[in-house]
């Protein structure tokens, strides 16, 4: 009894201790514009710490930028990082795909093979997806849709009655400070679809999906950006590597599926030799083999905190999260920093689908890392707290990336085919002006990739 009268005595305590100055989350409750961001941080002394954005197209992520104070200069390079990603790579790596698979594709493999439909259905609708969401951000249309922000806590009520604001999240009391991290980050708008799926490609048949496959890779011959970088020096390697990547592919994809597994069986990595890694062609055969009721997925970059340092990301992931704002953050890889993309809950991942993630990092002082790509299962983890001497722990439901943890049921449950929460898909070395292309593929033994390839 003792004990659960002090606890109340410091939860009392807590309810009336404020500090001066507040970490809070908003939402707006649709896309907003630079400018009115801009107009509201002026006009409430505030500084952005992260933006969360994505367009009509579905998709999405956000941005950070520690060494960034300046709130103009944030969002100006939080915009040029996003139009690149979608833009030379989203759109033009992923139509650089469509034409070398189109060289050696036929109607009747598209015919004959359900998943392989499926498969060049996904792609198409990725190209468009990617090419719609970079012509609308390269137009200056609104993109953001959240921010988290630093102001005094004086200067919260002007936040808060300001019409932008439609939702607020704010860490009020001392002893909540850690779990109050928790609470829903996200306002996403409810008009943005979570799945996108481009009109000409809804229900279509393998004759039309063909004579369309064809039409897309014919009108790249005219795309301005795609043809100002198909033929440079940092694809070649990528180029080279696809053509045989491929040919075994679409072999594969002939083939009945395999036992299920929460990490995708296939996927590529491609490193620019600057600052964007993209992690392409994430297909599951079977998704499954969870460990949990609502399990979600995560997939891990794991380099050198002072190779990269800070990132921008976006997924096409269904109910998709990303973890920029906690990169680097209370990190228990020592010298390493963990960005990520994932989804919330796994069991929305289609097979035989593609998925694609891009990162634009912040560049460091070092000239070379090593990495892996992990592939993990998470789930809504409870978060703990010592109260004297006594540990406290309380559920974490919401849909942030504070919440999501490595599941613990694996090795103590002999009937999951895959025994451990997390693998290694790839693993090398990242060298500044070294562009990286490699693929994994064939992953039912639950094995770590090999060293470098």
């Amino acid at each position: 009894m003792n004990v659960i009268k002090s606890l109340i005595f410091f939860l009392i305590l807590a309810l009336v201790q404020f500090s001066s100055s507040k970490e809070i989350v908003i939402g707006f409750g649709d896309l907003v514009h630079d400018r009115e961001i801009l107009n509201l941080m002026q006009g409430c002394s505030s500084k952005i710490k992260a933006l969360w954005y994505t367009t009509p197209y579905g998709g999405g992520g956000s941005t950070v930028h520690r060494e960034i104070h300046d709130n103009s200069e944030f969002i100006k390079v939080s915009r040029q990082n996003l139009e690149n990603m979608l833009g030379k790579y989203g759109y033009v790596m992923t139509g650089i795909n469509l034409k070398l698979l189109y060289e050696s594709l036929t109607l009747q493999d598209i015919k004959s093979s359900k998943k392989l439909k499926k498969y060049i259905t996904g792609l198409l609708n990725s190209f468009y997806q990617q090419k719609l969401s970079y012509h609308y951000i390269h137009s200056g249309k609104p993109i953001y849709f959240g921010a988290l922000i630093d102001l005094p806590y004086e200067l919260i009520p002007c936040i808060k009655k300001h019409k932008l604001v439609k939702g607020i999240s704010v860490n009020e009391f001392p002893l909540f400070t850690k779990f109050l991290k928790y609470v829903p980050y996200y306002f996403k708008p409810k008009d943005i679809p979570e799945k996108y799926i481009y009109p000409a490609l809804k229900n279509i048949k393998a004759k039309d999906l063909y004579e369309f496959f064809r039409k897309t890779v014919k009108d790249l011959k005219k795309d301005e950006l795609f043809n100002k970088y198909v033929n440079t020096e940092e694809f070649k390697r990528y180029i080279l590597n696809s053509q045989q990547y491929y040919f075994d592919f679409m072999n594969k994809m002939k083939l009945e599926s395999m036992s299920s597994t929460y990490f995708p069986n296939e996927g590529r990595l491609f490193y620019s030799g600057s600052t964007t890694v993209r992690s392409d062609g994430l297909i599951w055969y079977l998704p499954g083999d969870w460990s949990v009721n609502k399990p979600g997925y995560e997939h891990d970059l794991v380099a050198k905190g002072d190779y990269f340092t800070s990132c921008n990301s976006w997924s096409d992931l269904p109910d998709w999260y990303d973890d920029c704002e906690t990169a680097c953050i209370s990190e228990i890889s020592g010298d390493y920093c963990a960005f990520s993309f994932g989804t919330y809950d796994a069991t929305l991942i289609e097979a035989d689908w593609p998925y694609t993630g891009i990162w634009t990092m912040t560049r460091g002082s070092a000239n070379f890392t090593d990495f892996r790509l992990n592939a993990q299962e998470v789930f809504h983890s409870p978060k703990c707290f010592k109260v004297l001497n006594s540990w406290i722990c309380l559920p974490c439901p919401f849909d942030t990336p504070w919440c999501m943890g490595g599941t613990p049921l694996r090795d103590g449950n002999p009937a999951l085919s895959c025994p451990r929460n997390s693998l290694i898909l790839k693993q090398c070395q990242f060298r500044r002006l070294y562009p990286y292309s490699s693929f994994w593929t064939d992953k039912y033994d639950c094995t770590d990739a090999i060293l470098c390839d």
